[in-house]
């Protein structure tokens, strides 16, 4: 399962950094490794500069469907319930599951940028 896979890949050799340019928001990979071997960073970023933004985007897509299904589908008919029945409980119990479906997210959205740090590494024959 690639899931796993790129969840639990070790990563700590990779420091990935880079800078947007504030007019067309295209990422620029400053550096890759963080004591590694020192790498051609124009050619790193001609080739993974779209791979970047489009995992940026995705990330950011994940996390406003999140928040736009966790509104419409729980939080609001939560409240609602408990509002109308007086159960705290419920509410508490809500604000559990939020918590719960944020680290479902961030563990998916970690999947998405482990997927470029794989390629970026294996590309470049890294650790």
């Amino acid at each position: 399962m690639a899931f796993f896979k790129y969840l639990f890949w070790d990563n700590k050799h990779m420091d990935l950094r880079y800078t947007e340019n504030k007019y067309d928001a295209k990422p620029t990979i400053t550096k890759v490794y963080d004591d590694g071997p020192e790498v051609d960073l124009e050619a790193v970023n001609k080739k993974y500069r779209d791979d970047l933004r489009d995992a940026q985007r995705s990330i950011n897509g994940n996390r406003l469907v999140m928040l736009i299904f966790y509104m419409v589908f729980v939080f609001l008919p939560a409240i609602l319930i408990s509002v109308f029945q007086n159960n705290i409980l419920l509410l508490g119990s809500i604000f559990v599951f939020t918590i719960f479906v944020y680290f479902i997210v961030e563990t998916v959205n970690q999947v998405e940028i482990n997927k470029l740090l794989y390629k970026m590494d294996d590309y470049l024959g890294g650790h």
